[in-house]
């Protein structure tokens, strides 16, 4: 069949074309026929391209998966080994793996910040390949492949359009947000898709709708064992979706609404199931009260707003578990401190978002592009809500079933993506955490933008209107993101790669690729602490360097590893000269670099009075770059 045919043309359709006479010659080629061949060649021309973007549009929506898989795997085995951040989350999750590894309770003997299953995974890793720094990092950029594929799958099923799927996904893929806390992209992805095959798309039969109802229940209790408050938060998108389902999805109210009660009860129920072995191990071991009390206490944060500013290992409320235990505790008696010291005010103040009008006002459009960004989506999203929230009331009203799904397939993407919003917004408006917000919000502009020029644009000039201005602050903001995020290695890119040709090995599979003046680094801490103290002995790190103990195979004795201006209680000074006496710890390093970004959270500032009873009672080993390693062991005298 000719290409004419297949698109239901045909020569004689064409206007201005006569027709060939039964036994006429051929027509002549010059003049006006000429040109009439001409354009008539041009036309095939373009249907023969049409025709191959169309086929090649549909291969990337059956096979697209692959790429976006083969292009992970090729991507991240360019800097799997690329960089270490002696303070970075990847030393913390490792620390934790293997003080759980020992037998120690989560909550109640170290702090975890988040719920057991953001360790249990690397627990389970070490204990096949032991404790290994690289196969901690081949892990967690596991998990940002699969988000990469969540994003996918989700915009295909959505959209049935592979370069929008397979483009965006792409994007997941090369930021995939800061490494070693990929579980938060990844659980806003995968929310996404389940809650839409459960709730907002159509399954074949009513079996496999609440199986897909039962796979988004256990995918909300998974997030309930890694986060509790997303946990929380996709739990109420959960249940608004099951009154919504009956009005969207074919078929008789009655038993729509039967159908939707029963598979969300069972999603429920399944979520809680999930918990049963992890809280059953958790009774056996003894922390079961902890374990359940950190929910309850997360639920009363969420209720009542009372967040505080965090980073790192501490995004958990405080005062979830108790204090730990006396285990391995050195009996000295603890030092006074000085009667006459004067009384110091910690000053409180945290990481502080950029202001709004640094976006026109910095010098440096590297600068205003990072401003933009922040405060865009405070624009982006109420704005889309609010379009796409009318829109599809007034497609139920219409009982207009298609458009009614394509709007709560938007509303659904936004909802699960702003879950991630509160933690960067409010809490550390910074590159790192608001690219694990931007990965599933990608997702979310990308269903706007395609749902937008689907449905608005036979609306006449206000449904253009409406084109031109999601299109417009969707691309803005997706332009921007990546524009300022993919050069930074703290995004999770392969900027992590620039420059670094230099290997470093450690103890327990530390063997990253490095710059000259890192390697110069770390590797002069690593000697030090490897000569001058022996293994069992402790290394304590202010405010927050535990890639230290991991490297250098010892322990640190702190319950939470991470401690700043905004996170030290008021006795902070006299709770550390105690443990200094208990513990004696072999060595104390200073890392004094302003880690709010601002003076007053350098540890010299804010723990004065700390700082100097360790620059007295410990002499310095060495400094090596920010870190200052203090040894309590007197220095070897000379011949």
């Amino acid at each position: 069949m000719s290409l004419l045919a297949l698109n239901g043309l045909s020569r004689t359709e064409f206007p201005g074309v006569p027709r060939r006479e039964a036994g006429s010659g051929d027509l002549p080629m010059t003049g006006a026929p000429q040109s009439m061949w001409t354009k008539l060649a041009s036309r095939i021309g373009r249907l023969d391209a049409r025709s191959a973007a169309v086929a090649a549009d549909a291969w990337l929506v059956r096979h697209g998966w692959l790429l976006v898989l083969a292009l992970a795997i090729l991507y991240y085995a360019q800097y799997y080994r690329s960089g270490m951040n002696l303070s970075g989350e990847g030393g913390t999750a490792a620390v934790i793996a293997l003080r759980l590894l020992e037998g120690q309770r989560p909550i109640a003997d170290t702090f975890l910040g988040y719920n057991v299953m953001w360790f249990y995974p690397v627990v389970w890793l070490f204990k096949v390949v032991g404790p290994s720094y690289v196969a901690l990092r081949i892990f967690f950029f596991a998990i940002c492949t699969c988000s990469g594929l969540l994003a996918f799958f989700t915009l295909r099923r959505a959209t049935r359009l592979g370069v929008l799927s397979v483009g965006v996904a792409a994007l997941v893929v090369l930021i995939p947000g800061m490494i070693f806390r990929n579980y938060m992209p990844f659980l806003g992805l995968l929310n996404i898709y389940l809650l839409l095959q459960a709730y907002v798309f159509q399954q074949k039969s009513v079996g496999r709708q609440i199986l897909w109802m039962v796979s988004a229940g256990l995918g909300v209790g998974l997030t309930y064992l890694i986060r509790v408050d997303l946990g929380l938060f996709f739990t109420i998108i959960m249940l608004g979706l099951g009154i919504l389902a009956p009005v969207i999805l074919p078929g008789k109210v009655l038993r729509l609404v039967g159908l939707s009660s029963l598979g969300t009860v069972l999603a429920l129920a399944a979520a809680v199931l999930l918990h049963l072995p992890v809280y059953l191990d958790a009774r056996t071991r003894g922390f079961d009260q902890q374990f359940v009390g950190q929910y309850l206490s997360w639920f009363h944060l969420v209720r009542t707003g009372l967040f505080s500013a965090t980073t790192g290992a501490s995004d958990a409320p405080a005062g979830v578990a108790p204090a730990p235990g006396d285990g391995g505790a050195v009996s000295e008696p603890a030092p006074e401190a000085r009667p006459d010291a004067p009384e110091r005010a910690i000053d409180r103040s945290s990481l502080q978002r950029p202001a709004m009008s640094d976006a026109w006002t910095l010098p440096v459009f590297y600068d205003r592009a990072f401003a933009a960004i922040i405060h865009l989506p405070v624009l982006v999203a109420p704005l889309f809500v609010g379009i796409f929230s009318v829109t599809f009331l007034s497609a139920l009203l219409r009982r207009q079933r298609e458009a009614s799904v394509d709007y709560l397939t938007v509303l659904t993407a936004l909802g699960c993506s702003l879950t991630l919003f509160p933690q960067y917004y409010f809490f550390r408006p910074d590159t790192p955490h608001l690219s694990e917000f931007m990965a599933p919000f990608l997702v979310a502009l990308a269903l706007a933008g395609w749902c937008a020029v689907r449905r608005f644009r036979a609306a006449g000039a206000v449904g253009l209107v409406v084109i031109v201005l999601v299109l417009s602050l969707s691309i803005l903001d997706a332009g921007l993101y990546v524009y300022h995020s993919f050069p930074k290695e703290s995004a999770g890119t392969i900027a992590a790669k620039n420059k670094r040709r230099y290997e470093f090995v450690a103890e327990n599979g530390v063997r990253v690729w490095l710059k000259k003046k890192e390697l110069a680094e770390m590797q002069g801490v690593y000697d030090l602490l490897r000569t001058r103290t022996k293994p069992g002995e402790y290394i304590v790190c202010y405010p927050y360097a535990p890639t230290i103990n991991f490297f250098a195979n010892r322990p640190s004795y702190e319950y939470n590893l991470y401690i700043d201006n905004a996170t030290a209680g008021a006795d902070f000074h006299q709770e550390t000269l105690a443990e200094l006496a208990k513990y004696a710890p072999a060595a104390i390093v200073i890392d004094n670099r302003e880690i709010n970004k601002n003076d007053a959270s350098q540890f010299s500032q804010w723990a004065a009075d700390t700082y100097e009873y360790i620059r007295t009672h410990y002499h310095l080993g060495g400094t090596f770059g920010r870190q200052e390693v203090y040894l309590r062991d007197a220095p070897a005298k000379l011949p």
